[in-house]
């Protein structure tokens, strides 16, 4: 278990629009895509949130901590 990939991870999943769709898709290949080095219980755990409640905590952050850009890269 790397509590860094996790925390980097939901820091993504918080902060950048795109990576948090692409993730309601499909969690695991996001994660993979992005280079997130998650365990398989890691990867169901963080599958249990509301990704729609992590865009509530978007919206409410200060918009200089949002992702920049479209783009999608890591």
């Amino acid at each position: 278990m790397s509590q860094r990939a996790v925390e980097q991870c939901l820091g993504r999943l918080i902060t950048d629009d795109q990576f948090r769709r692409l993730a309601g898709k499909s969690l695991p290949q996001t994660c993979r895509q992005f280079g997130f080095e998650l365990t398989a219980t890691e990867i169901e755990l963080l599958g249990h949130f509301d990704f729609s409640s992590l865009a509530d905590v978007s919206r409410r952050l200060d918009p200089g901590l949002h992702r920049a850009g479209g783009d999608l890269e890591q």
